[in-house]
């Protein structure tokens, strides 16, 4: 039996090896054409790094991933991006990979450490003190991941930590039991706003639900990054902002609780983070679909009388915007082909 199928490559292509896959299992007589040129289908370049088990499922970015984590090298000079939603069909954000940081407070973060000033460089070894006794590597990449990772504050929080603690190998403190539970104030917008840290008792209630082992350092902390803020016309607050803004989620929490647990692509992602920092190369997504396509037996035709339509939109030209389409059409791909392959084995008489 032959079928023919057309629309946008990924997701014909993606139809076809899953319609490939279960014929060779299942030992049925199967032919799959696709309507187009191999060599005009758009490139989907890396370093990338999600959990997408389809895209796994068709040999995409298994080099360096596992499971269900597609991991995809790229050129060493080009920022990691990476998301921690299912599919890879939204939450895309970048983490560089030079050590100079893709997020605002993640470039502070370097800025201060490299400060000629020695109470700036301070507040930098403040942070990485921090991140040590939490068993989570000092990479500016963790604080990309940090603070970059479009999920719920507390699910971000969990999200950096498991990150930092995979790349570094360590486990750490719990992060709660720096906490009082005992904070009943609002949390802190997630938007930048200088002026709030600049008021008097803008942290009060962050910090007074710190513990006492951690409160006088942070204070400390604080006083310091506002101190150089009037020296610096606030250049770096942008640190303190989003460190401050995690802890007035995290402060809110009731005692000896424990931060959200992980979900499957979550894990996956910041696990696969240390794998996505050191994979370069000449990767490309829609080419790997290609060549398990033609190694499964698919075909490529330049027309047919008879065609079926798997799935069918323009391409966006932003690179993310471009992966979160590409990830569409492979799940798309994946569900025509779970419809028709009843019809296949058994047509209506």
């Amino acid at each position: 039996m032959q079928v023919t199928l057309r629309g946008s490559s990924p997701g014909a292509t993606t139809a076809g090896i899953m319609l490939l896959t279960r014929a060779r299992q299942l030992g049925y007589p199967l032919e799959v054409l696709v309507i187009g040129d191999p060599d005009d289908i758009l490139p989907i370049p890396g370093p990338a790094v999600c959990y997408a088990p389809v895209l796994a499922s068709c040999g995409v970015g298994r080099e360096a991933g596992s499971g269900a984590t597609v991991v995809l090298p790229g050129p060493p000079g080009q920022p990691l991006i990476m998301t921690v939603h299912p599919h890879g069909e939204s939450g895309w954000f970048q983490v560089d990979r030079g050590g100079a940081g893709q997020h605002p407070a993640t470039r502070a973060f370097i800025r201060l450490s490299r400060d000629p000033r020695p109470a700036a460089r301070e507040l930098g070894r403040d942070v990485r003190r921090a991140m040590e006794a939490l068993g989570m590597s000092t990479d500016p990449a963790v604080l990309d991941v940090l603070f970059g990772a479009q999920v719920p504050p507390l699910t971000r929080l969990a999200v950096g930590l498991r990150a930092g603690r995979a790349l570094a190998g360590g486990r750490g403190q719990p992060i709660t039991r720096f906490t009082t539970g005992t904070a009943d104030s609002d949390p802190l917008p997630a938007e930048y706003d200088a002026d709030l840290l600049r008021s008097p008792g803008g942290l009060r209630g962050v910090l007074d639900g710190l513990s006492t082992a951690i409160r006088d350092k942070a204070e400390a902390f604080v006083a310091t990054a506002l101190k150089l803020a009037e020296e610096d016309d606030g250049r770096d607050l942008v640190l303190l902002h989003h460190l401050a803004e995690l802890a007035s989620h995290l402060v809110l929490l009731p005692p000896h609780s424990i931060l959200p647990p992980l979900g499957a692509a979550e894990d996956s992602a910041a696990t696969g983070l240390m794998a996505g920092l050191s994979a370069s190369g000449d990767g490309d997504a829609n080419r790997q679909l290609v060549q398990v396509f033609r190694f499964l037996g698919g075909c490529f035709v330049t027309e047919a009388p008879h065609s079926h339509l798997v799935c069918e939109a323009p391409a966006p030209a932003e690179h993310i915007e471009r992966w979160q389409w590409f990830c569409a059409q492979v799940r798309a791909g994946r569900k025509w082909a779970d419809a028709i392959w009843p019809e296949l084995i058994d047509p209506p008489a």
